[in-house]
C-alpha cells in the first residue's frame, strides 16, 4: 500500500477547492429556490390580478390586466417545464405571493424585480440558457404591460 503525501501548499489548494466546490452548490440551490419562489409568485399574482381586472373602472387598466392574467399563466408554465426538464424533483407550489394585492403596478414591479434578480444571477451559467430566455421574454412583456397600464 502506497502512502500519498502531501504538502502544505497542496492539502490548502485541495481544501480552497473544496470550498470552492461547495460555495458554487449552494449558490446553485439559492439561484433554484429563487426560481421555484418566482414560479409560485406567477402562480399566486394570477387572483390578485383578476380581482383588481373585474373591480376597476379604468379602460386601460381593465384591458391589461385581462393580457395579464393570460401572460402570468403562459410565464408560470414556461419557467417551470425549463426549470424541471434536467432534473429528477418534484415541482410544488409555496405561499410566495405579491407584497400588495391591491396594486397593479407593485405586483408587476415586484415581479420584474424578482425576475431581474434571477437573471443576473444566472445570466453567465450556461445550465440555465432556456431559463433565462424565459426571463427576458417575462421582463420585456410584464415592463411593456407596466407601460400599457399607465396610459389614459
Amino acid at each position: 500500500m502506497s502512502q500519498y503525501k502531501l504538502t502544505e501548499k497542496q492539502l490548502h489548494s485541495l481544501i480552497a477547492e473544496s470550498i470552492v466546490r461547495i460555495l458554487k452548490e449552494d449558490r446553485s440551490e439559492d439561484i433554484d429556490n429563487k426560481i421555484v419562489n418566482l414560479i409560485s409568485y406567477l402562480h399566486n399574482a394570477q387572483k390578485p390580478v383578476r380581482e383588481i381586472h373585474w373591480n376597476t373602472n379604468e379602460y386601460a387598466l381593465h384591458m391589461v390586466t385581462d393580457e395579464t392574467i393570460d401572460d402570468l399563466c403562459e410565464w408560470e408554465d414556461s419557467l417551470a417545464e425549463t426549470f424541471v426538464s434536467n432534473r429528477d424533483i418534484k415541482l410544488l407550489i409555496n405561499d410566495t405571493k405579491p407584497s400588495s394585492s391591491e396594486d397593479y403596478k407593485s405586483i408587476m414591479t415586484e415581479l420584474c424585480d424578482m425576475t431581474s434578480d434571477i437573471k443576473n444571477s444566472i445570466s453567465d451559467k450556461k445550465e440555465y440558457d432556456n431559463t433565462c430566455a424565459v426571463l427576458d421574454e417575462i421582463l420585456e412583456t410584464s415592463n411593456q404591460l407596466l407601460y400599457k397600464s399607465e396610459l389614459k
